[in-house]
């Protein structure tokens, strides 16, 4: 044997593989020559591929692992009884191997080849039951439901047979949606790549087709068929139809780009500071007070191929450090714009778009190849959009060619002027635009080309308005979103002379395609403006006399929307009243903007800023409203405490919610001097209350028991204060470990705080009563909590509180063993929080990194992975969704305290002031 191992051995010299031992001999090996050795090295390599989301690579590696097995592993060494338990932890490692094979091999969609090796497998093993539910799941994803039921109660049999047992929770399940044949058993789309980042893509719908530009749109983008090619510009004059044009390549390209399209429209921004900020918010990022939102984009970008749309870039040509940047930090980014001019960087290509292609003026084209010139084709488009059957013949060649030559074959003129064809035959049309046009050939020669063609085109619209129709089109330019009538009616429908009718004014303005009417999902009438066109009216707005008092009663109505809406955020209302505020969000924007600004309104933004500030803190996008909110307090020591008051509590919340949380405490501390000094009783209560929340956080907990106490005795404190108090002494008790004390507070926060109907209060009373009953091991009833929990954030549409339950409902799952749910929820709510900037911190970041490590190891590496990558793929709306249709928890609990305590008085919860009609804390 030495002979044979060792040839070349010297003879007398002592053997290096086959050493002499006392009792024995010792067989020196390396890795690659002993079988076992490798069975161990390709497992532990086919785990490391799965967690790198290499499944094709971690099934190939598992595969040639339990391969190298032709039969039971020593078999001469099977009758000595000191070897037996390293015997049979060997089989349980092939068989664990096997077990991980199909998983990964069902991954990849591979369960038709594995039907035959399972049912091999399984009768050898009869008591495995992942092997048992390998095989009901190759048999169903076969199309073979029946023999899937039937290998479900053949497994049942076994089990109850055999061992006097029943399946266990996996095949129990397994066998239920079976059964209703549900889609979570499909084949999963992961095909052996590494995980697929959830895909941005915000293009905006395209209203209408495009029409002449097919050529442009290929040569667009065959620009990005090179690698070396990473941003490309379209530049042109206006009104040529840029951004038609890139909406519609960006639709091209989107399946070349593994990480989707983003679309940034860069129109309403003014200053070059806000691009970064434009892009973070179009990527899902959210940059808190102090962060530069460029570094968070860039990082995000970084190993990300997307192609990024830069729309209307030409009045922020200053920022192209910002597409430099991006570029530099990113490598797989590709980036489009749209400009009047390039951007003058090393690496740009420049597209640019002419206006359409022109018939030929003499002689003219007969109506069968006119129709295919595009400026023709883009005006018979558009011309049926208001008379169906408008077309080119031959009583009209001439005319319609003449048209097309008048409007330069811009688009945009095209269009609006097709709209008129709903009034004027092309004959009438043709001799307006003579007129109106011949008269300014050199008026505009000093502007620049994209005002020179969009002014002239919109000016010439502009000019066919009646003086009504005109001085609402210019006040219409106020606005930032799509208003409603009744908020035009409000701002816009006041003169010095008369009143407008502005609902047969918009309907006029409809008609000459200038603004677009259509309802909301509440049957509100909303106007819609193309951004061109309300750049176009905004200007328009700067020339009137009485431009500020529009402004001013732009912001005066939204304030009054905010009065009438924010205290519905507290109650039952709470979902209608969040949508029409999120509906309005623009033009609440710009109303603070202007108040907060140098021509504006410290009152009017005092006011704003305290009606505004909780459904900021819904939204979770806070970071500018706080640093206009902390600017306007701190600038303002002197106005009147009825405002200073709300401003401030609000101010103090904004803060709070960004970690600012000395800064927080020392605004709620103005906050409550302010309320005293106005007697706001409930409002003075509410603010004590939190700051006893913020001592607690800081660790002052006799001092936070103390404000608690003072608040509970306030006889002007809301319900919803009490409530909030009665939430934090839950709290203090559970992390003291007075569990019992903990519980009985949750069960009354749950009691009295239901019936109010605030969506956000219940989900953490929810949240904090399921850990309650998890402390208890009553796990059927925390998860039930948690589903209603899940229910109300996503009524409310509230993402950010919804990961923190899903988080906890994952803990819930892993203290049951129910690993592969528990797995997804984490990596759903993990892939969130990186993608959108959110981390965990403190003690919520031990829990969550606790309750992950129990699932990685339990389930091990390569279940661990599986599920893992099956979660990343889930936004956690489709992670919530996924437990709303896979049905409830299975338990209750009941909310009553416990008679063995000492009772909560019911004065902790009752105040004279109450309004059950009015839930707001004050």
């Amino acid at each position: 044997m030495r002979s044979l191992l060792e040839p070349a051995r010297p003879k007398g010299s002592a053997s290096q593989r086959l050493a002499s031992r006392p009792g024995g001999y010792l067989l020196a090996v390396v890795d690659d020559e002993l079988d076992l050795l490798q069975f161990r090295r390709q497992v532990a390599a086919g785990a490391r591929a799965v967690q790198a989301g290499n499944l094709a690579g971690g099934a190939r590696h598992l595969r040639q692992a339990v391969e190298l097995f032709n039969g039971p592993a020593f078999p001469d060494l099977a009758d000595i009884e000191l070897m037996a338990a390293d015997l049979d932890g060997l089989e349980e490692s092939r068989l664990d191997a096997y077990q991980d094979l199909f998983d990964i091999e069902l991954a990849l969609g591979r369960h038709a080849a594995l039907i035959g090796e399972l049912q091999r497998l399984v009768p050898q093993h009869p008591f495995r039951e992942r092997l048992w539910a390998s095989l009901v799941l190759a048999l169903y994803r076969s199309d073979r439901q029946a023999d899937a039921l039937a290998a479900c109660r053949e497994a049942r049999e076994t089990f109850t047979t055999e061992l006097g047992i029943d399946l266990g929770v996996r095949l129990r399940e397994l066998e239920t949606l079976v059964l209703r044949q549900d889609p979570s058993l499909n084949t999963p789309a992961v095909q052996g790549q590494r995980r697929s980042r959830q895909r941005l893509d915000n293009l905006p719908a395209a209203l209408t087709p495009l029409v002449g530009r097919e050529n442009e749109l290929g040569e667009v983008c065959s620009l990005y068929r090179s690698e070396d090619c990473r941003l490309v510009t379209v530049t042109g004059a206006g009104g040529t139809g840029k951004t038609r044009l890139a909406l519609a390549a960006a639709a091209r390209l989107r399946e070349r780009m593994a990480d989707g399209v983003g679309w940034v429209n860069l129109a309403p921004l003014t200053q070059v500071q806000q691009v970064p900020g434009a892009i973070a918010s179009t990527l899902g990022l959210e940059a808190g007070a102090g962060d530069d939102p460029l570094k968070i984009a860039s990082r995000f970008l970084h190993r990300r191929r997307l192609l990024l749309v830069l729309d209307n870039f030409e009045h922020l040509e200053d920022a192209w450090p910002v597409v430099l940047d991006m570029l530099t930090a990113a490598p797989e980014l590709r980036i489009l714009t749209t400009s009047r001019r390039r951007l003058g960087l090393r690496p740009e290509y420049e597209f640019e778009l002419a206006p359409l292609e022109l018939p030929s003026l003499e002689p003219p084209l007969p109506p069968r190849q006119l129709r295919e010139v595009p400026a023709v084709k883009l005006l018979v488009n558009r011309g049926r959009s208001v008379r169906p059957h408008f077309d080119v013949n031959d009583g009209n060649t001439v005319v319609v060619t003449r048209l097309c030559h008048r409007l330069d074959g811009l688009p945009l003129a095209i269009e609006l002027a097709a709209a008129q064809l709903r009034r004027l035959d092309e004959r009438a049309l043709l001799a307006e635009l003579e007129v109106s046009l011949a008269a300014m050939p050199a008026a505009f020669r000093d502007l620049p080309d994209r005002q020179r063609t969009l002014t002239a085109t919109m000016e010439w619209s502009y000019q066919l308005l009646p003086d009504a129709e005109r001085l609402l089109f210019d006040r219409i330019g106020v606005f930032a979103g799509d208003p409603t009538v009744t908020a035009i009616g409000a701002v816009c429908g006041q003169t010095s002379a008369k009143p407008l009718s502005v609902d047969d004014v918009l309907s006029a303005l409809a008609a000459h395609s200038l603004v677009r009417r259509y309802s909301d999902y509440a049957g509100r009438q909303r106007v819609s403006v193309l951004h061109s066109i309300r750049e176009f009216a905004r200007n328009r707005l700067l020339l009137l006399n009485d431009a500020a008092d529009v402004r001013r009663r732009h912001a005066e109505h939204y304030l009054s929307l905010a009065e009438a809406l924010g205290p519905q955020l507290w109650g039952r209302d709470q979902v209608e009243a969040f949508r029409t505020l999120h509906s309005d969000a623009p033009d609440l924007r710009a109303a603070l903007l202007w108040a907060a600004g140098p021509d504006g309104s410290t009152e009017l933004a005092l006011r704003l800023v305290g009606q505004l500030w909780h459904y900021w803190e819904i939204t979770g996008d806070v970071a500018e409203q706080q640093g206009i909110a902390v600017a306007l307090v701190e600038a303002a020591p002197d106005a009147p405490p009825e405002l200073r008051g709300p401003a401030l509590s609000g101010a103090a919340t904004l803060c709070w919610a960004l970690g600012r949380y000395d800064q927080a405490a020392n605004l709620h501390g103005l906050a409550l001097q302010a309320f005293r000094e106005t007697s706001n009783s409930p409002a003075a209560a509410w603010t004590m209350m939190c700051l006893a929340v913020q001592a607690a956080y800081s660790g002052k907990t006799s001092k936070a028991r103390q404000l608690s106490a003072d608040v509970l005795a306030a006889p002007d404190a809301s319900l919803r204060t009490r409530i909030s108090v009665l939430v934090l002494l839950s709290r203090l008790a559970f992390f003291e470990g007075d569990h019992q004390q903990a519980l009985d507070l949750s069960r009354r926060c749950v009691e009295v705080g239901r019936p109010i109907g605030d969506r956000s209060l219940l989900g953490v009373v929810l949240t904090n009563l399921a850990e309650c009953a998890e402390q208890s091991c009553d796990y059927d009833a925390a998860e039930r909590l948690l589903h209603e929990a899940v229910d109300a954030s996503l009524e409310l549409s509230a993402q950010s509180n919804l990961v923190a339950v899903l988080e906890s409902l994952a803990g819930v799952y892993a203290a049951q063993n129910r690993l592969d749910p528990a797995i997804r929820l984490l990596a759903a709510a993990n892939a969130y929080r990186l993608e959108h900037g959110r981390p965990l911190d403190g003690e919520e970041a031990k829990r969550v990194e606790a309750i992950t490590a129990r699932a990685r190891a339990e389930a091990g590496p390569i279940r661990f992975g599986l599920a893992w990558a099956g979660g990343r793929a889930l936004t956690v709306t489709q992670a919530a969704n996924e437990l709303v249709q896979g049905g409830r928890g299975r338990g209750g609990i009941n909310t009553a305290p416990a008679e063995s305590t000492e009772p909560i008085p019911a004065s902790h919860t009752q105040s004279a002031a109450d309004d059950p009609a009015d839930p707001a804390p004050w």
